[in-house]
């Protein structure tokens, strides 16, 4: 049997010592997210994790996969991440007038991106063998939190799962990550965001009375993962631009029960149908705020298939408070949306996402040589774009002075005017705060540059560490 996109990236790490083995029984219940959350919270990420043997199943899992910076870029085939920047600049140079509204049409007609459209083979994934009888309970679902589930008594979630639907008549299909609980051997319900690609289909679908086809992929290549994890610009389709990040075509075969494809390499693949008038009581959820998400209606998903590889490894994430592997894997975005962004405003430098901020759409902005009212216009001009439509801030800082987060907040706290440079957005609970320090004019304490070379010089004489 050929090594999976997934086997080979855990061979891969582990061959450079980025990747833990963990060969006693552990529980899927707490026990792994338990020994994940720690793993995560060391500095640099922690290593990845390959959890044997779980109780009640044969199938292995993998957690942090992604947890680190140096994981991301080995993933995406790149050696750093602002690779990512250059890249897809170069491709929006093509488009001579860029319009927010219609981005998703204007890349999509670009033939240097529509070269890597998905490549369709028409027969099943070889490497998968059906279930006789769909079993979701075989496989080592997680339960990350004590109350996860608790409503309705139904704990294990999918964390990592691209879930693929399409119109009623096949076309625009979307390729997305959303929660999604295990409710018995043949039945999950599915928590997809109000507007996201899958609740469109899912109202097309329902305006129709008909019931929705869904594909829930586990595994395949880590650049689908990316690319369904991204918030991607209106409806550009993210199996495309998954050929996009990894150069080449994602290969996808049909399912078995259901009118979709799937990408090609996956570990596991559910099939099943969604009727969204159908639903149960979802969650409560830890997520990455560091606390529950309610217990919310979600639509159930009635199993069909389920297809696996014989040596199949289940991949799953923990989300809670950061520092997680998400906000690790959302680095990836950070540096894609800058080369948006310096195409939509050109005087933008840099955008950073700090761990603590990232899924609240809030980011520390840079600005080229800022002047007095550059900050109101710009945040006005990012609200408006969907990838910060519900931004709780905005810290706006000079080019000149940006670096590294503590020096950051250091300078925000001490270059703003609380009584003038901090904007109130009237119609939500959004700031942007301007602390380029644009007024300063007060000079700098700065060491002497001659005092400062004699204390490297004599250092070995103090005798300090």
């Amino acid at each position: 049997m050929g090594a999976s996109p997934l086997h080979q990236f855990i061979t891969r790490f582990e061959a450079v010592g980025e990747l833990s083995r963990i060969s006693v029984p552990v529980d899927t219940l707490l026990e792994i997210a338990a020994i994940t959350d720690r793993i995560c919270k060391q500095p640099d990420g922690g290593s990845a994790l390959l959890f044997e043997h779980p109780h009640g199943s044969a199938f292995p899992v993998v957690t942090n996969l992604f947890g680190s910076e140096q994981r991301v870029c080995q993933a995406l085939g790149i050696t750093g991440p602002d690779e990512l920047t250059i890249r897809l600049s170069a491709l929006l140079e093509e488009i001579p007038v860029l319009d927010i509204n219609t981005l998703d049409r204007q890349i999509a007609a670009l033939p240097e991106f529509n070269r890597f459209a998905p490549h369709p083979d028409k027969k099943p994934d070889p490497m998968l063998v059906s279930m006789n009888q769909p079993d979701l309970t075989r496989f080592p679902f997680l339960q990350s939190w004590p109350d996860d589930g608790s409503a309705d008594n139904h704990p294990r979630y999918m964390t990592l799962a691209q879930v693929i639907t399409a119109d009623p008549d096949g076309g625009t299909p979307n390729c997305g990550v959303y929660r999604i609980q295990l409710r018995g051997k043949t039945e999950a319900a599915i928590q997809w965001k109000p507007g996201s690609g899958a609740a469109r289909h899912a109202e097309l679908h329902l305006r129709m009375d008909k019931k929705m086809p869904v594909a829930i992929v586990l595994g395949s290549a880590p650049a689908t993962l990316f690319s369904a994890m991204f918030p991607l610009p209106g409806e550009l389709d993210e199996l495309t631009f998954a050929g996009y990040l990894q150069n080449a075509p994602v290969a996808t075969v049909p399912c078995l029960s259901v009118p979709l494809r799937v990408p090609t390499g996956a570990e596991v693949v559910i099939e099943g149908f969604v009727e969204q008038s159908e639903t149960v009581t979802e969650g409560p959820f830890g997520n990455h705020t560091g606390f529950y998400a309610p217990a919310a209606p979600a639509p159930l998903m009635r199993v069909t298939a389920i297809s696996h590889r014989l040596d199949a490894i289940i991949p799953a994430t923990v989300v809670g408070a950061p520092p997680m592997e998400d906000c690790w894997m959302m680095l990836a975005w950070e540096r894609l949306l800058l080369a948006l962004l310096r195409k939509v405003i050109p005087l933008i430098h840099d955008i950073h996402f700090p761990h603590e901020w990232v899924f609240h759409q809030s980011a520390v902005i840079s600005l080229e040589n800022p002047r007095p009212g550059m900050v109101r216009n710009i945040s006005g001009q990012l609200w408006a774009l969907p990838w910060f439509r519900s931004a709780r801030v905005l810290l706006f800082v000079s080019a000149a002075e940006a670096g590294d987060l503590p020096n950051v907040l250091w300078k925000s706290i001490n270059m703003t005017s609380f009584s003038e440079d901090v904007f109130h957005d009237t119609a939500s609970e959004r700031i942007a705060i301007d602390a380029t320090g644009w007024r300063e004019h007060r000079p700098k304490v700065k060491m002497s540059s001659e005092y400062a070379a004699l204390v490297a010089c004599r250092w070995k004489e103090y005798m300090l560490p």
